[in-house]
């Protein structure tokens, strides 16, 4: 998979809401399998973050789709 453009937030809520943006980055996400879900994540200044959607739920692999790529982003503290 491409390198994929995703928006560093600041004390925004789980889904993206508020906040600040940081930054935006460009990385290579993977997947890995929990149960049914398939959470995707990055890394971010040295660390594994989550990678999240403002389309929708990407750990779900039955409902995402590919125009969820468009609004990816990580919260950090």
């Amino acid at each position: 998979m491409d390198k994929q453009t995703i928006t560093v937030l600041r004390g925004c809520d789980f889904f993206g809401n508020g906040g600040q943006e940081v930054e935006t980055i460009k990385r290579k996400v993977w997947a890995e399998a929990i149960g049914n879900f398939n959470p995707i994540f990055c890394t971010y200044k040295g660390k594994r973050e989550l990678v999240k959607s403002k389309e929708g739920d990407v750990s779900d692999p039955f409902r995402r789709e590919a125009s969820y790529l468009q609004s990816l982003f990580i919260v950090i503290n």
